[in-house]
């Protein structure tokens, strides 16, 4: 049981990073940015554009970004802390995040994923539909529903832009 409670708090983990990066791609980087334009901004801006935009890009390209960005992080969590299981469950949930989002743009309904998604491990196209909605403001994790309702209701994301004004940057409004 304890195993499977660190499993989740991993995954959950994983979700919250998901959020930060999200919340990273859509406020404060931007087109032009130096060597991750190309690979990361302009490719959000095209899915907020459009938003099955990175569906059309093959599984490798869709998920490449993702996977060195959850490497990353999980070496450094090995060389810090060393193995645990709510590492394995944070490094499996940043693995899967962004085929996970891509799959929260489809209807899976009657598969596997379709099940995960009715029971909320991971996000449905329904919550993920919610960030598409209105000023992409909000829902900005794409792992699971679970966090993004609490986060939203703290006010973490508007809180982080009112925090890069007093610092005297300014959010970027590209993805509206």
């Amino acid at each position: 049981m304890i195993i499977a409670f660190h499993l989740l708090l991993g995954w959950l983990i994983a979700d919250f990073i998901s959020g930060i990066l999200h919340w990273l791609e859509d406020r404060v980087l931007w087109v032009g940015m130096p060597v991750i334009s190309k690979s990361v901004v302009e490719p959000n801006r095209l899915h907020h554009i459009r938003p099955a935009a990175f569906l059309e890009q093959g599984f490798l390209t869709r998920n490449s970004t993702g996977w060195v960005v959850a490497l990353q992080l999980s070496f450094l969590w090995i060389a810090l802390i060393g193995f645990s299981f709510v590492w394995l469950g944070a490094t499996l949930g940043g693995l899967v995040a962004t085929e996970v989002h891509a799959r929260a743009h489809r209807k899976q309904g009657g598969t596997f994923i379709g099940v995960l998604q009715d029971i909320g491990i991971i996000q449905s196209t329904y919550h993920h539909g919610q960030h598409h909605r209105g000023d992409f403001d909000r829902r900005y994790c794409v792992l699971t529903g679970w966090l993004n309702p609490v986060i939203d209701w703290i006010g973490l994301w508007a809180g982080l832009e009112k925090f890069l004004t007093i610092i005297g940057l300014k959010p970027n409004r590209g993805t509206k």
